[in-house]
């Protein structure tokens, strides 16, 4: 009935995210704490060439919008 698919082309295990790994979101680099958004592949660190990244936690509500009351 139901298929079972195994990702391997993304890293999620305790180790990190790597230089090259498919990902999707917001990440920090682990030698300097760059930090870049991506859609597709992560790539080496632009500062310091370095290969290992960190996700940044998601935070729907850390931006902050205008307030309602003063479009009244």
């Amino acid at each position: 009935m139901g298929s079972t698919v195994k990702r391997l082309d993304v890293v999620t295990d305790s180790t990190g995210w790597v230089a090259g790994s498919r990902a999707k979101g917001e990440f920090r680099c682990a030698g300097c704490g760059y930090g870049v958004t991506v859609y597709k592949a992560l790539p080496s660190c632009p500062m310091c060439q370095g290969t290992d990244w960190e996700r940044v936690p998601w935070r729907p509500f850390s931006r902050s919008f205008r307030a309602t009351s003063s479009a009244k």
